[in-house]
């Protein structure tokens, strides 16, 4: 109960979590890491606006001046970055700040709030058209602060050189930095990181970030290794006889489950940027945790499973839990992979159709393998044969070890190992020799044709009284007949069950019944008929 509880509980709070994930992705970050202008790219430019002066910084179209300001900024040149702002017209409290500072605080602000998209910006030098915005300037986007929102533009402002015009952020914008430095300024500890840690970074994500979400992520580690540790202390004296599986799961996956889920709901997101949402919010940690919980739940699910009915005496049916849990146990593997392949931005559904085009020939390869799976459900299910019982196939006599998804172990009677497909051993005609409740007494005996009747009518009430008065021996059918005429001489049937299911013991009781039948044989002077070769 206290596992169902607990995973109740962690199923809400991922769901929570999981509704907060953002919209950039990892597959965005990657691509935007790639050079953004090559060389056919600038020609193709060059053509569409050579009657106008390039510009060494290329700030001649929007595109061209924010994906500058970016590349400057994100190498900490913040000195050429301020070379896109427009500074003119600002007031003395602003500039105050200094040019490159308001150019990095600014970056600072983008990386946290604002995702470019430079395709959508516009590739001609007089940018956009019917945007509801003055000709001379076009929109990046628009953040939102305590006092309104702000919009981040682009102006198409003279050149510093004069004569031509170029694009630079709006001295509009440039004016609000103070406002957006108050409103996502990083923390002190952030900020200490960021300043004093090399730039380097991995997805997009800073080296000073790395080191504060991992951090984080080993305080909350630690307060969840706290937290089941408490957990299982009272499972254990809730429940005393608490299996090895179900404390492993909390001990390992359900620690480390809670210590993810614990960092990616309490962290703080001051320090946070979109590439560090993006590369969180692919849930690569959250989705090893849950899958590894999952994993591991299916054995303590398959465990009670198996005890419950090993108190039932339905031990059969055990031996087919471990195949259809391992299959569930892939399923889970194989959507884990697709749920991360979609959070990191890939579709994971032009996968799936780009492996379905070889669909068929996979259903066509694994024809037998169903078939296989299908009779190992069926074996399980009407079991005509059962792990440990002896049985007939064939003309093959063995003890069944296992019965796995593709083929049936068994093991015969000279100590070989033979396997038998499942298909094939499911349509056989299967004899279980375990299943009989008695074993029957067949001895053959052939009289020598100078036997007279009335030894052979001595010898019949003789063996009669012989077996009626054994203990072991089942009182019907029990007969001693006179069955005819042979080559060999006169046929004595004999048929009665030894009352017993242990094959050595019936060996025993048959070897007795053996060496009596062979004492009246020799009392009443009685020769057995010789064999046919002879």
């Amino acid at each position: 109960m206290l596992i169902r509880v607990c995973l109740l509980a962690l199923i809400v709070v991922s769901g929570l979590c999981g509704a907060t994930q953002g919209k950039v992705t990892v597959k965005e970050i990657l691509q935007q890491q790639q050079p953004e202008r090559s060389e056919q790219e600038q020609a193709e430019q060059a053509q569409e606006i050579e009657e106008v002066l390039l510009d060494k910084l290329h700030r001649e179209t929007p595109r061209g001046a924010m994906q500058g300001y970016l590349n400057a900024a994100r190498t900490r040149d913040f000195a050429l970055a301020s070379d896109y702002l427009d500074f003119r017209n600002l007031s003395p409290e602003v500039l105050a700040l200094g040019k490159p500072q308001l150019a990095e605080i600014l970056y600072l602000v983008l990386d946290r709030t604002l995702w470019v998209d430079l395709q959508s910006l516009s590739s001609q030098p007089q940018g956009k058209s019917q945007d509801l915005l003055p000709s001379y300037r076009d929109l990046v986007g628009e953040l939102k602060t305590s006092e309104g929102p702000v919009q981040i533009l682009l102006q198409r402002v003279p050149a510093d050189s004069g004569g031509d015009y170029i694009w630079k952020i709006s001295n509009a914008t440039v004016a609000q930095i103070p406002l957006l430095k108050k409103q996502y300024s990083y923390s002190p500890s952030g900020e200490w990181l960021y300043k004093n840690l090399p730039d380097h970074s991995f997805l997009g994500v800073k080296l000073w970030q790395w080191v504060y979400y991992s951090a984080n992520l080993l305080v909350y580690l630690l307060l969840a290794f706290a937290i089941t540790r408490v957990l299982a202390f009272i499972a254990k004296r809730i429940k005393p006889d608490l299996s090895a599986e179900a404390s492993g799961l909390i001990n390992g996956p359900l620690c480390l489950l809670l210590g993810v889920i614990l960092a990616r709901n309490l962290a703080s997101e001051a320090n946070s940027t979109l590439a560090s949402k993006a590369v969180f919010e692919g849930a690569t940690l959250l989705i090893i945790a849950w899958t590894w919980f999952v994993l591991r739940a299916i054995d303590v699910v398959r465990y009670r499973f198996s005890q419950r009915l090993i108190q039932k005496g339905n031990e059969q049916a055990v031996y087919l839990l471990r195949p259809l849990g391992n299959v569930v146990q892939i399923a889970v593997v194989i959507m884990a992979l697709f749920l991360w392949l979609e959070n990191l931005g890939f579709s994971a559904t032009t996968l799936v159709a780009g492996l379905g085009i070889g669909g068929l020939a996979v259903a066509l390869a694994a024809q037998k393998s169903v078939e296989n799976i299908i009779g190992a459900i069926t074996l399980y299910s009407s079991a005509p044969v059962r792990v440990g019982q002896v049985c007939r196939f064939g003309e093959q006599v063995g003890t069944v070890e296992e019965i796995g998804l593709r083929a049936t172990r068994v093991r015969t009677l000279n100590r070989t190992v033979i396997h038998v497909p499942n298909a094939r051993f499911v349509d056989m005609e299967l004899e279980n020799i375990s299943e009989r409740e008695r074993i029957a007494y067949r001895p053959e005996l052939i009289l020598d044709r100078s036997t007279s009747s009335a030894q052979v009518s001595a010898l019949q009430t003789e063996l009669i009284q012989m077996l009626e008065q054994q203990p072991d021996v089942a009182d019907n059918p029990c007969r001693v007949r006179f069955t005819g005429f042979v080559p060999r001489g006169l046929c004595i049937e004999v048929l009665c069950y030894i009352e017993t299911t242990d094959f050595n013991e019936y060996l025993a009781r048959c070897e007795a019944l053996n060496l009596t039948a062979l004492s009246l044989l020799h009392k009443l002077e009685i020769e057995l008929a010789p064999p046919e070769h002879l």
